[in-house]
């Protein structure tokens, strides 16, 4: 779906679908230079990493492998509780592997935290994080190696992956939801 379809919702288009691949193709250029003669297990979090997972790994010169989890993070008011429930597992065993924690969007932080020191039990031979995007005032990880796609404003972020109640996923750019169109669905 294109912006112009959802206009009247989107505050801004922050980042384009050409935007976006290109810097997809320099993380997973940086991820290869990284593990260059391994096979990292690049760990997507379902639902708002799907799309950012496959394309990432699509764009990686070699062989990934990918693994789903799945949390829920609890919120109240778009405002992290830092309650997290793991809704579905690792189906991977990665003890001695190269992970790489892929999603979407890092927050506050809260939920990355915790994916950090659940996959860390696990015994990999290393972990590090991939987002698309952070937001501002986010928790740095000082020793988890951490690549970023864009760093970005504050706003409801939608599109390419990224939803809210369910819809905008479809949407090929990143744009700001307008806050009377988050109001209304929450309601």
């Amino acid at each position: 779906m294109d912006a112009n379809h959802v206009a009247g919702d989107l505050e801004t288009v922050i980042l384009t679908e050409e935007q976006i691949l290109a810097r997809v193709a320099a993380l997973a250029a940086e991820l290869h230079e990284r593990y260059d003669g391994e096979v990292p297990v690049l760990v997507g979090v379902l639902g708002g990493a799907a799309t950012f997972t496959v394309d990432l790994a699509r764009a990686y010169p070699a062989q990934a492998e990918i693994g789903w989890m799945a949390i829920k993070s609890y919120s109240t008011r778009n405002r992290a509780s830092g309650s997290v429930r793991l809704l579905k597992d690792l189906d991977v065993d990665i003890r001695d592997r190269d992970v790489v924690i892929v999603d979407g969007v890092i927050d506050t932080g809260l939920t990355m935290t915790w994916l950090i020191a659940n996959l860390a039990q696990r015994a990999p031979r290393s972990l590090s994080v991939c987002a698309l995007l952070r937001k501002p005032e986010t928790a740095r990880f000082a020793d988890t190696p951490t690549y970023i796609g864009f760093d970005v404003g504050p706003g409801l972020i939608v599109g390419y992956g990224l939803d809210h109640e369910g819809r905008y996923r479809n949407l090929r750019c990143a744009a700001v939801l307008a806050p009377q169109i988050y109001e209304a669905l929450s309601r």
